[in-house]
């Protein structure tokens, strides 16, 4: 079972227990002082039990669960009173005894302190479940899952933690030093799969480690009282968001004119809308002034925007909607301000009047939400029903955009079809959408005969354009373009039998423009291939010939380079030492050693030649298959160099020839290269043949790349060599590595 896996369960089981401890336990809220041997209520939480149940400031405390209340652990540690059962009050001459059970809590507990945190938790394993589904594998996926099983947690405990009970606070401090080094983690991770990562990875462990540090504090200020929890919490609150809004904005910085700025610009925005109402109206408050502007659970909803933006993030690589979300929050955010504003007047002046500002600004950030919100419905709407409606034109631009973008991914007209149908399914209400090779046959819908025949008496009598909608109350029909001598139609039923208007007419010729000429696109491409197979076979084709002449020429080179630099210099050192043989009189023994020195140097020559021709066509693949070429070929690098090679191969599925001779070429260049350039010491191979892929992986601790260089072509094969031969297989090669800190690299191959 994958650790991810067990993480989500046992975070689900932490969470049930730890909601069926909130659920036990309301939220009492009382504040008491000692005064003369009395212990006296000094102050009740707006959201407490205490103020809901008629308790005064200045009432004193008899007993607490039948007990002195000076006994009870809360009373002790921190001056309030909670985890309690039972209160007995005196009021004047008035005693009474108050129970509180499950059934205490109020309307506001059961909103802030249970149904927002167990909802924002079902959220967070949701979005879990479905990034381990889409990406089982990715490291940034799988720390975002954390991140956001650790929000889940520390949400649910911060309500225990709130109560003062032991089990929910230590759960609430250690998800909570968590969070910050988890997402600065995830933000590495996820910008190191895009080879733009802009600050390093020590970091990232030294926001943990400082956290941990802090952690251990807080737990050793249950043991010393001088030590203040709250503080220690709130500090690295501040010190550990600083850091990260610092790192962002060097990211944003660094990566301007970069398209992956627009993620940055999200992750500024996610941490800020999150962080920024704790931060400014609890946070610094309360270590400034030991009072909060606005309560921790209001300032806490704002949490939902982190695991929203993250999953956006992960769950599509399409970031080129991202700065549009943006600017149309802007400008929604801008014109909410007004009618909340106006909305507050009213209210504050005829309905409710207050004078505190802290109660104001709560009511205007509630009705501001309440706007904002539903000026997001209100598209939702126009999106839903934007067939009916007069759509806006930004609605056409987005599919176009996305359209455009989702078309350049398909490799096959079937998957441009799917396309194209989904988008008008997504924009138009329209019951049915086909697409059908001759419009004289029946469709496969059901529809109204006498309206099909009216748009075939059209068609038959216009002629053929690409993009141009012809209807007839609820069917309409378009041409898609004839390829290979196959016309192609797409064919629709509305839901209602209106006509199209202008725009719509204009988005759907265009949207099938681009269907057309991606088509024909793939078209000519393969015909492009079958072409080079058929002058591949053609004897005297003049194109193919001096292709092949120019491909045969830089191998001759190639060639050419190995033979000077290796054989040709050790001939000429022999016919040296053959001539001073000639020209020198020797005695008897020193002609003998000479020879055996030239023979032994023959030999190496030998090798040498045995080598290179194994380098031309390894005679092992066909003879004794894949891994034992690969073992010959590790036996000659160890001869000839001390770089250690720890390697493992694992071929459970049946490989080709192009794909075997390919990894043996891999493999080959990866050596030399190593020998050339990496300076390592050792380097670790592991290759893995599966049903569907073949996948090696090449790790040395030599001294490493610039990523910028790693597409130079110049010279021998290189990385790109190696680049351009997988690609040309289907497969993808990634290449991990900064310079000093060696070289990682992944080749997959589909088999």
């Amino acid at each position: 079972m994958k650790r991810p896996v067990i993480a989500m369960i046992f975070a689900s089981i932490l969470a049930l227990y730890l909601t069926v401890l909130n659920v036990k336990h309301p939220l009492i809220g009382m504040d008491v002082v000692a005064k003369s041997g009395a212990v006296v209520v000094n102050d009740l939480y707006e959201f407490g039990w205490a103020k809901k149940h008629g308790i005064h400031i200045h009432d004193q405390v008899l007993k607490i669960d039948g007990k002195p209340p000076l006994s009870h652990f809360t009373v002790q540690k921190y001056k309030t009173i909670e985890q309690a059962k039972a209160i007995t009050i005196q009021r004047g001459n008035q005693i009474q005894t108050l129970v509180i059970d499950y059934l205490a809590h109020g309307t506001e507990q059961w909103l802030y302190y249970i149904l927002l945190p167990t909802g924002f938790f079902l959220f967070a394993v949701r979005l879990s479940v479905f990034l381990l589904r889409s990406r089982p594998n990715n490291n940034s996926a799988i720390v975002l899952i954390y991140l956001l099983l650790s929000a889940g947690l520390c949400y649910i405990s911060a309500s225990l933690s709130a109560k003062h009970a032991p089990f929910g606070r230590q759960i609430f401090s250690g998800a909570f030093f968590m969070l910050p080094p988890l997402f600065l983690h995830f933000v590495y991770n996820y910008f190191e799969n895009e080879k733009k990562v802009w600050f390093a990875k020590k970091i990232v462990f030294s926001l943990y480690w400082f956290n941990i540090v802090m952690f251990i504090i807080s737990l050793m200020s249950i043991l010393f009282r001088s030590i203040s929890e709250v503080e220690v919490l709130l500090t690295a609150f501040f010190i550990n968001t600083v850091t990260i809004l610092a790192l962002l904005g060097k990211g944003f910085v660094d990566l301007k004119k970069d398209e992956q700025q627009h993620t940055i610009k999200g992750l500024l925005l996610a941490i800020s809308l999150s962080t920024i109402p704790f931060l400014f109206f609890y946070s610094l408050p309360m270590l400034v002034m030991k009072k909060w502007i606005l309560p921790a659970e209001l300032t806490v909803i704002f949490l939902f925007a982190l695991p929203t933006v993250f999953f956006y993030l992960m769950a599509t690589d399409q970031l080129f909607q991202l700065p549009f979300s943006i600017e149309r929050l802007k400008y929604l955010g801008l014109f909410a301000l007004f009618p909340s504003f106006f909305i507050m007047i009213v209210y504050n002046q005829w309905i409710h009047r207050s004078s505190k500002w802290a109660e104001l600004f709560v009511l205007f950030s509630i009705i501001y939400i309440i706007v904002l919100a539903a000026f997001y419905i209100k598209e939702w709407l126009d999106r839903k029903w934007r067939a009916k409606l007069r759509m806006q034109k930004h609605f056409y631009e987005e599919s176009l955009y996305r359209i455009s973008e989702q078309l350049k991914k398909q490799r096959t007209v079937e998957g441009a079809m799917y396309c194209l149908e989904k988008e008008l399914q997504e924009i138009l209400d329209v019951e049915k959408i086909k697409v059908i090779q001759s419009i004289n046959e029946p469709l496969s819908f059901e529809y109204n005969e006498a309206h099909w025949a009216n748009i075939v008496k059209k068609i038959n009598g216009a002629p053929l354009s690409i993009g141009r909608v012809m209807e007839h109350r609820s069917l309409f029909v378009m041409f898609i373009g004839s390829f290979r001598q196959t016309p192609l139609w797409l064919v629709g039923k509305k839901k209602h039998p209106l006509s199209f208007r202008t725009e719509q007419k204009d988005w759907l010729s265009t949207i099938v423009y681009y269907t057309s000429m991606t088509i024909e696109n793939m078209l000519k491409v393969e015909d492009l291939l079958k072409e080079l197979d058929r002058l591949k076979e053609k004897e005297h084709s003049i194109s193919f010939t001096r292709l092949m002449f120019q491909w045969s020429e830089r191998e001759r080179k190639k060639l050419a380079i190995d033979l000077h630099d290796t054989l040709l210099q050790d001939l000429i050192l022999l016919r040296r030492k053959v001539e001073n043989l000639l020209v020198q009189p020797l005695y008897v023994e020193d002609i003998q050693k000479q020879l055996n020195d030239i023979d032994e140097e023959l030999l190496n020559v030998i090798d040498v030649t045995r080598e290179i021709c194994h380098e031309l066509r390894p005679p092992f693949l066909s003879q004794m298959g894949l891994k034992q070429a690969i073992s010959q070929l590790i036996d000659r690098f160890h001869l000839r160099t001390n770089i250690k090679v720890k390697w493992n191969v694992h071929i459970q599925a049946k490989l080709g020839e192009e794909q075997e001779l390919a990894m043996y070429r891999i493999i080959q260049e990866l050596l030399n290269n190593a020998v050339k350039h990496s300076q390592a010491s050792t380097i670790h191979l592991v290759l893995d043949a599966q049903d569907e892929a073949v996948q090696l992986r090449y790790v040395d601790d030599g001294v490493g790349i610039e990523m910028e260089k790693s597409n130079d072509h110049h010279g021998n094969l290189g990385l790109f060599g190696i680049k351009e031969r997988v690609q040309g297989l289907g497969g993808t090669c990634k290449i991990a590595s900064s310079h000093g800190s060696g070289l990682e690299i992944t080749v997959t191959i589909p088999l």
